[in-house]
């Protein structure tokens, strides 16, 4: 697992190594700069369905991604994404004001997109307006970039903006020129602030050249950052400087097949990569840890704008990897024992599923909520899903005896589910950690053998002999997504396996 050590000390997903595949988020940062290397609107629409669809859950980001995308394309609002704009809820509040600031521009930027109709009826307004209000201004009076976010979000409500916010934004200069995630971002705001206040700003002589001089350096990786620079590089009035770096930088990482953007971050590895190795390694994961890995997982944890789940899976990786500091970060468990929902419908499954799943590793007595029986038809793709996550996870609902037989229809089906992993896809994982809690699926001992036997045929990839890969082809990379949900299965690891 060393091996998949990225540049930042995280885990690298080895499903994602040698794809072409774009990323949503890097697409809709620049969706604005793409021009004519933008997809088309029905080419925009059916790739955001397909990425929606891919996911078990979807965050605002996302969520925000994909609807900038549809937005800038000028495509139809596909109804798989309608339906999860009409069932996302607001974060939590967050404790680090960057955080808040964050989350709240996220949705409220959604908001203004769909014409506030999406949401209208969660009262959204009056919530966000009382978040918003919340916020001292005087904790970020030296952080331009969360000044304008902030200002920008009372725009976007089209709401009076505190005189104290007016102040500060006035006091913003540009004269740090970008040199790392910060000055990047503060420099944009103060252009921004400049364009939109008409602001007096004086402006380094050789702001323009050294900001093309970074960008075609090949130094800035990070895809938010290089749309930061882009955009102040239109702000400077040098279009013709960023229409090129889009064409030179940009352009090249289109995806031939999804017309998405590839991340510039490829090299890097992920939170979720490292909570995923640190689930299959158990007490072998410090192993495989390093102290770059540990410096990273708590920079994020401290990162302004981290959703909660992201916080709570580093936490985990954080605690899994020996140091105590981990401790000093409950008020991330106190929001995510907060997040948890009363009650779970088939709206809200796949969000509790991710949140509780995570969060017992940090709170084992975390208050479970009891899940309402839906309707799961096994021949309606996104039903027959819903029904197998929750019986591969009824431990996580107060009343889990009850779930252990509900579905009847999808549990009956589960035999031939589990039967052959020849063109089944995600659901025929999901089947195989759903069957050992599935009481009146009929399964006995022998077809949990026969299905522990098929599921060999997709065990080991090339320098990981333990993990799982989700292709019959043994030339298809190792999957650290399925291969931690396939802890769960009755022979999918031998006893003391090193994984």
């Amino acid at each position: 697992m060393k091996k998949l050590e990225g540049t930042n000390g995280l885990i690298r997903m080895p499903e994602g190594e040698g794809q072409e595949r774009g990323d949503l988020y890097a697409t809709a940062v620049y969706s604005e700069d793409l021009g004519t290397y933008l997809l088309a609107a029905d080419s925009a629409n059916r790739t955001v369905r397909e990425a929606l669809s891919e996911q078990s859950t979807v965050d605002l980001p996302t969520l925000w991604s994909a609807l900038k995308l549809i937005r800038t394309a000028g495509a139809a609002v596909p109804a798989e994404l309608q339906e999860k704009l009409a069932s996302a809820s607001m974060t939590p509040t967050q404790q680090d004001v960057g955080a808040e600031i964050a989350a709240l521009w996220f949705w409220i930027d959604i908001g203004r997109m769909q014409g506030w109709s999406a949401i209208a009826a969660k009262s959204f307004g009056g919530e966000a307006l009382v978040r918003l209000g919340a916020i001292d201004v005087n904790s970020i009076a030296e952080k331009p970039y969360l000044l304008w976010r902030l200002f920008d979000s009372y725009s976007a409500l089209q709401k009076a903006k505190p005189s104290q916010l007016e102040r500060a934004l006035k006091n913003v200069d540009s004269r740090k020129l970008p040199g790392d995630y910060e000055s990047t971002l503060d420099f944009q705001a103060a252009l921004e602030v400049r364009a939109t206040l008409g602001k007096d700003l004086v402006v380094p002589n050789d702001a323009r050249e050294h900001i093309v001089r970074l960008l075609d350096s090949n130094q800035v990786h990070d895809d938010a950052l290089i749309a930061s620079m882009l955009r102040s590089l239109e702000l400077l009035n040098a279009q013709t400087e960023a229409q090129r770096l889009v064409k030179d930088r940009i352009a090249p990482r289109v995806d031939q097949t999804t017309g998405l953007i590839r991340s510039s971050t490829l090299a890097k590895g992920s939170v979720h990569g490292t909570y995923l190795a640190a689930r299959l390694l158990d007490t072998n994961f410090p192993v495989v840890t390093s102290e770059r890995t540990r410096d990273e997982l708590e920079r994020v944890l401290k990162a302004p704008g981290t959703d909660l789940i992201t916080q709570l899976k580093a936490l985990v990786a954080l605690k899994r990897s020996g140091p105590s500091s981990w401790g000093s970060y409950g008020s991330i468990i106190e929001q995510g024992r907060a997040a948890l929902p009363a009650a779970v419908t088939f709206a809200n499954l796949s969000g509790y599923i991710d949140l509780v799943d995570v969060l017992v590793q940090l709170e084992p007595n975390a208050r479970l909520a009891r899940l309402e029986t839906f309707d799961a038809d096994p021949g309606v793709e996104h039903l027959l899903s819903g029904a197998l996550m929750a019986l591969s996870n009824s431990m996580y609902f107060s009343n889990s005896e009850e779930v252990r037989s509900m579905f009847p229809a999808v549990q009956s089906a589960l035999p031939q589910l589990i039967g052959s992993s020849r063109g089944k896809g995600l659901n025929y994982f999901r089947a195989l950690t759903a069957m050992t809690n599935a009481s009146r699926s009929g399964l006995g001992s022998n077809d949990f053998d026969k299905a522990a036997e098929e599921l060999r045929t997709l065990k080991g990839c090339k320098e990981f002999p333990s993990l799982y890969r989700m292709e019959p082809d043994k030339a298809s990379p190792c999957s650290l997504s399925i291969s931690a949900a396939m802890i769960a299965v009755p022979g999918a690891y031998d006893f003391g396996e090193n994984k």
